[in-house]
């Protein structure tokens, strides 16, 4: 029996910019770069759940982040399962500003896990600390809460259907 597959190419990136894994989320990985931009750390880290790599999302969390308070091997290796459960299907960046030190990232995250699912919009946070871009919070909303086209929200829409689905 043939099988065949629609899944993409395994060099491309996960993190759905269009580059090759290797020119593109690969050297931050592997410690050979820095994510010059909260929008390229936002994409490295996404690529990186879609690959297992929990010492790297551990790497790249701010210091007040509070999964920092958990034993860095264990919260590693309980990043690296997400791979095991979900399938990171796509992302797509709505929003990106920085200033200074601090900068932002709305964007969409499409995944499943076990058929159902999961994605949802996130405002993320994110600070520069030694010189490195480092992820220090985010606002979720799940999809039931979004509208058709996630992508089509911009700051403001998405910060009230926060509020609205904090009530």
């Amino acid at each position: 029996m043939v099988r065949c597959s629609v899944a993409k190419p395994q060099d491309e990136c996960a993190c759905r910019s269009g580059k090759k894994y290797k020119a593109c989320c690969g050297p931050l990985h592997a410690g050979e770069a820095v994510a010059g931009t909260p929008e390229e750390l936002m994409r490295s880290r996404f690529s990186a759940f879609a690959r297992g790599l929990g010492g790297y999302l551990v790497r790249t969390l701010a210091a007040e982040h509070p999964e920092r308070a958990l034993p860095e091997a264990e919260l590693a290796r309980e990043l690296s399962r997400a791979k095991e459960r979900q399938r990171f299907l796509d992302l797509s960046i709505v929003h990106t500003a920085e200033d200074g030190d601090r900068g932002e990232v709305l964007f969409y995250a499409r995944i499943y896990e076990r058929g159902e699912d999961c994605s949802f919009a996130e405002l993320s946070q994110f600070v520069r600390e030694g010189g490195a871009w480092r992820y220090a919070s985010g606002v979720l909303v799940p999809s039931s809460r979004l509208p058709a086209d996630p992508t089509s929200l911009d700051r403001a829409a998405f910060l009230a259907l926060a509020d609205q689905a904090a009530r």
